[in-house]
């Protein structure tokens, strides 16, 4: 039996089960304390139905941002949500929104000055001709930009250096899709052990008030062995389509005799680099905001690149100026997070969270594999279907809900936690709508010229998110067991 006729068989156990899991919920919401029948639980859960959508069609055009407001406007208008709340919302996630700000714009600073490009082409060539090599190298190089410079960031700018390094050297369409599978999947993959590699891990440690360092501690390891299985499931889907080889002459002609990066450039980028790195352990240790280290890093190098244009020094062809960096920066995604978080507020008038802090605590209660397993995959279900940034928030009121009510130990808290973070990392990759990160991605081919369809998307991604979070959970469960980190209670 062939690798990818297994795959598809797990595949479709699994759906069955979410289908069935899906249908028990609801059953079991529809009768959870008569929520469901109050003006407030009617009300809210329109409300997130029609932001959902709104998040995910984006009709007329609608900016991520400005369709999330819509709910959180129609939240406050309708009583669902008070302006207190609303206010504890934007007190919950600042320093998330903040963050992600400053990492886009270091992201988008480095891009201008060529770094990612150079990055690429040293790939290309450190192959050497090899297009197993290559797939390897491109992976582990979008691995490497999402845990520095988060998903959304690696997705956007890498997937088309990806493309365009893929159709200069010659690699059919379905060759093309190992590699851009790679920029996608595993770049979202890889967005779990540093708290800045993803605005939901700089969400949860700032609502559940734990450092960088603890993070790190926990979530390295399990992320290595995520992103390494990773790797070897999307190489066992494409190892048929992958070339064997490519040509010398074409890489050549990719780089054209062009300098993508000076060496000064590179070295202000790689120390600028270092020195947010060190400031980050720092900020862990004093107890203070992510986005005061993220964000002064991106304005030195924006203070840099803009000394360099007024002073004519060499940085690429392109020579954007600031306004075009600025008009590339995700504004929006300020607006986004505070309105989803308010929206989510007024879930609470359903039951959903009472539901999801019983489910918790009973998964708490089984052994510690399968608690962390169970939470991991209830998470994965939300995730995959509802969009992760809603299911983070979610998450992580229900945990908070779950200690308070149950007085779950400092053990158990953890392990929730932390499965929440791996559901809503990898589980979102059963089915695009997902996972932001994802949806951005497969946009970002579509203007390409590049259509996947849904079929070919869920025949990797959605064996992929199986694979992944069990491991991820098995890992998770090995790193509390032998380290015996807790947070605190």
């Amino acid at each position: 039996m062939s690798f990818e006729h297994c795959a598809s068989l797990l595949g479709g156990y699994f759906l069955i089960s979410v289908v069935c899991s899906v249908l028990y919920f609801g059953s079991v919401l529809w009768q959870v304390r008569g929520c469901m029948f109050g003006y407030a639980a009617i009300a809210s859960l329109c409300i997130f139905a029609v932001t959902l959508y709104l998040m995910v069609k984006r009709p007329w055009g609608l900016k991520l941002g400005f369709a999330a407001s819509i709910g959180a406007l129609a939240s406050l208008l309708l009583g669902t949500v008070s302006v207190d709340q609303a206010f504890q919302s934007f007190a919950e996630i600042w320093d998330a929104a903040l963050a992600f700000i400053g990492i886009v714009t270091l992201s988008v600073v480095l891009d201008a000055m060529g770094f990612f490009k150079w990055a690429a082409m040293e790939v290309v060539k450190l192959a050497g001709g090899s297009g197993v090599k290559l797939y390897f190298y491109v992976s582990l190089l979008t691995a490497t930009v999402s845990i520095f410079f988060a998903n959304d960031s690696a997705v956007l700018i890498l997937t088309p250096i990806v493309l365009e390094i893929v159709s200069q050297l010659k690699v059919d369409s379905k060759g093309r899709l190992a590699y851009l599978f790679s920029a996608g999947l595993i770049a979202d993959t890889a967005a779990m052990p540093l708290i800045t590699s993803n605005p939901i891990n700089i969400v949860s440690a700032d609502y559940f008030k734990y450092s960088f360092i603890d993070h790190f501690i926990v979530m390295a390891p399990v992320a290595a062995a995520t992103v390494l299985t990773s790797l070897a499931v999307v190489y066992l889907f494409f190892r048929k389509d992958i070339p064997k080889t490519y040509s010398a002459k074409l890489v050549h002609a990719l780089s054209d005799g062009s300098q993508f990066i000076t060496s000064r450039l590179l070295k202000l980028s790689v120390g600028t680099l270092l020195a947010v790195d060190v400031g980050y352990v720092i900020a862990s240790l004093n107890r203070l905001p992510v986005s005061l280290v993220i964000c002064s890093g991106a304005l030195f190098l924006v203070a840099a690149y803009w000394f360099c244009l007024r002073n004519g020094y060499p940085i690429n062809e392109e020579r954007k100026g600031l306004k075009v960096i600025a008009a590339e920066i995700n504004w929006d995604i300020l607006l986004f997070m505070v309105s989803i978080f308010i929206v989510v507020q007024g879930l609470k008038h359903t039951g959903i969270v009472d539901y999801l802090a019983t489910l918790f605590v009973q998964a708490s209660l089984l052994p510690p594999l399968l608690s962390v397993m169970v939470t991991a995959y209830l998470v994965t279900v939300g995730a995959s279907f509802m969009n992760n940034w809603p299911m983070t928030l979610l998450g992580l009121v229900s945990i908070r809900h779950a200690v308070t009510v149950a007085g779950l130990t400092s053990p158990a808290k953890t392990m929730l936690v932390f499965s929440n973070i791996i559901g809503n990392n990898l589980g979102p990759h059963f089915f695009p709508l997902g996972s932001l990160a994802i949806l951005m991605w497969l946009e970002t081919m579509r203007r390409k010229g590049v259509n996947i369809r849904l079929r070919d998307y869920l025949r990797v991604g959605s064996v992929l998110s199986i694979i992944e979070v069990a491991v991820a959970s098995v890992a998770l469960w090995l790193v509390l067991g032998l380290t015996g980190f807790e947070l605190s209670t």
